[in-house]
């Protein structure tokens, strides 16, 4: 992400489309993760209409995950467009948007989770004839209170339009920009300098400015428990010769891992077994033809021996 930093400013079609991804990853309105993600969470509040008590748990439990899950999405989100979409400059690659081409895919698919929002009751209908065969038409329609409102399959749980957030979000920021313009009149407009806040703000620039690694880092901490974080705090000394890593002021250099718990108890074993088992198949492949000569005529024995066997 440092070497990204700043990247939406040199291409700024590919930046657009980053954040409108990010925010659809994130699940905020008025996106299709926004309508997905809502839809998944009312389906597991209905739990209480679940008899057995595994059920109840099960879908509580889950209930609780995907809440948590979709936290997380936000502040990684929030990470990822605040510094590579809206940061400022980095020492990246440099590079613009493609061309006309690019920039026309990059709109299309941006459109996409925008419209497929907008257009969700025509989606819920599509899917409804689809499941027709299978699923009686009452049951899917039930989704839709109305031909532009949305409802869990159980009415008079909760309902939501996310046609009508398209009209109503723009209205009310329009509302709302024009009360600020109506209450501070050209103060409004006004460039104001002020000295920058020098804490942890993206305005600062050099060693003072906010980092991916420092944004990220508070979440690392706080669940080291569960991520199993490893962190080290190192005191560098200057040698003296003013030749190496340019390190002329002792100071403390601070670095923290998470320990991937998948890749280390999972995927590392299998490998160590799939290794063993390349290195035998590597003493079979010798190369020499009469030791492939040799293989075929042992399986032909052994496909003669089972056949008589079997005769």
């Amino acid at each position: 992400l440092e070497a990204l930093r700043g990247a939406g400013h040199r291409a700024p079609w590919s930046g657009v489309g980053l954040a409108v991804g990010s925010v659809t990853l994130a699940g905020l309105p008025p996106t299709a993760g926004f309508v997905s993600e809502w839809f998944l969470l009312e389906s597991l509040m209905q739990q209480f209409r679940v008899t057995a008590l595994a059920g109840r748990l099960t879908l509580a439990l889950a209930g609780a995950a995907v809440a948590l899950t979709i936290g997380f999405a936000g502040v990684t989100f929030v990470r990822l467009v605040g510094m590579v979409v809206l940061g400022p400059g980095g020492s990246g690659t440099r590079g613009g948007d493609y061309g006309w081409t690019g920039r026309v895919a990059i709109a299309l698919l941006s459109a996409c989770p925008l419209a497929l929002a907008a257009l969700t009751p025509l989606e819920i209908r599509v899917i409804a004839a689809g499941l027709s065969p299978a699923v009686p038409g009452a049951l899917t329609m039930g989704a839709l209170k109305s031909p532009w409102v949305l409802q869990p399959v159980f009415a008079g749980f909760s309902i939501l339009s996310p046609s009508w957030l398209w009209v109503e979000l723009p209205v009310m920021l329009g509302l709302v920009g024009l009360l600020a313009l109506g209450m501070s009149g050209r103060r409004l407009l006004r460039v104001r300098r002020v000295p920058a806040w020098r804490s942890a703000t993206m305005g600062v620039a050099g060693p003072n400015s906010y980092t991916a690694f420092g944004y990220a880092n508070p979440t690392r901490r706080v669940l080291a428990s569960v991520l199993h974080t490893q962190a080290e705090v190192v005191e560098v000394v200057p040698d003296g010769d003013g030749v190496g890593d340019g390190d002329q002021v002792p100071h403390l250099r601070y670095a923290s891992d998470v320990v991937e718990v998948v890749e280390t108890w999972l995927y590392r074993p299998v490998i160590r077994v799939f290794g063993v088992a390349v290195a035998c198949a590597k003493r079979l492949q010798s190369g020499r033809l009469d030791a492939y000569l040799l293989y075929m005529l042992i399986a032909l024995v052994a496909v003669v021996a089972v056949v008589t066997a079997l005769a």
